[in-house]
């Protein structure tokens, strides 16, 4: 397994277009709840997406430790499982969820449970942008070990099943009285699939990636209709 410094320069010109992946479909979202809800509404869109950049410190600080402990060298099997669920995947979670549940979830423009879905990918997106730029553009020097044009096709929709997971959840929690078990399975339960997205395409194992991505649609699926016909209870203080 490859753990060469990554060359920017050395990618393909096609994969700088997956910048603009994350951005575009946060203004779609931004532009259809303007016109659908209220101005209000649409302002904290925005804000969940610049607040969700600020999610990719935890990631760049376990990357960071990673590095200087010699963890993101994937001599074994350990070590890439690690590196996946861990280093990456509950790193990333990790940022998303803190920004997530204590900035964004107790307002209260977020009244019904398939709106915290729409906020968590909104942070999602935010945190997807700014990867995305690092990824490619590496400016901290830290070594990539995903297959870099694959990772930068894949990344932002793999992101949005992510939150999908973590923002029903997450989300649903304002609404019942069984926060702290629905909030620590809406952080694990994406950091999970969010480790072994890593760890499929860290291994180069495509027929895990397939099955991956199906089986985690159809959960999407469910996890999107069942908080869409849920009726919230009335609020309090979370």
């Amino acid at each position: 397994m490859s753990t060469g410094i990554s060359n920017p320069h050395s990618m393909r010109p096609i994969v700088y277009m997956t910048l603009g992946f994350a951005p575009v479909i946060a203004a779609v979202i931004y532009i259809y709840f303007y016109h659908r809800i209220s101005k209000n509404f649409s302002s904290l869109l925005i804000k969940s997406f610049f607040l969700g950049m600020a999610g990719i410190l935890v990631l760049l600080a376990a990357q960071y430790i990673s590095s200087l402990l010699g963890l993101n060298e994937l001599r074994n099997l350990k070590r890439t499982i690690f590196y996946s669920f861990v280093t990456v995947g509950f790193a990333s979670e990790l940022g998303m969820y803190s920004i997530y549940r204590c900035l964004i979830i107790p307002k209260e423009a977020i009244d019904k449970p398939i709106h915290g879905i729409t906020f968590s990918i909104m942070v999602a997106l935010g945190f997807s942008t700014l990867r995305m730029l690092l990824f490619i553009l590496d400016p901290l020097g830290i070594r990539s070990l995903f297959p870099e044009t694959l990772y930068a096709f894949v990344f932002v929709p793999a992101n949005l099943i992510f939150a999908v997971i973590l923002g029903f959840y997450v989300g649903m929690a304002k609404f019942i009285k069984s926060r702290f078990v629905y909030n620590l399975t809406g952080l694990f339960a994406a950091a999970f699939f969010h480790g072994l997205f890593n760890f499929c395409l860290l291994t180069k194992d495509f027929k895990l990636l397939s099955l991956f991505a199906f089986g985690s649609m159809v959960i999407v699926f469910i996890l999107g209709i069942k908080a869409a016909y849920t009726k919230p209870e009335p609020l309090d203080k979370i």
